[in-house]
């Protein structure tokens, strides 16, 4: 059940920007309420805003490139 939330976790960093900054300044505070084990808080905190942002928009490029395509 776990990696759900870490997934869900992910998603939201992703999608969602408000989150992200949240996570990326208040770490402890954006992951209160979800059930991770230690480890899994561990691996989140060690998590690369550089890494997220860009994800975030290379997705979102994508996404804009294939709403233009349609």
């Amino acid at each position: 059940m776990t990696k759900q939330v870490v997934e869900q976790i992910i998603g939201r960093m992703i999608v969602d920007e408000v989150y992200r900054r949240q996570f990326f300044t208040h770490p402890e505070n954006a992951l209160k309420g979800w059930d991770l084990t230690p480890e899994e808080r561990q691996a989140l905190l060690k998590t690369r805003m550089e890494d997220v942002e860009g994800f975030s928009r290379k997705l979102d490029e994508r996404i804009t490139k294939s709403k233009v395509v349609m």
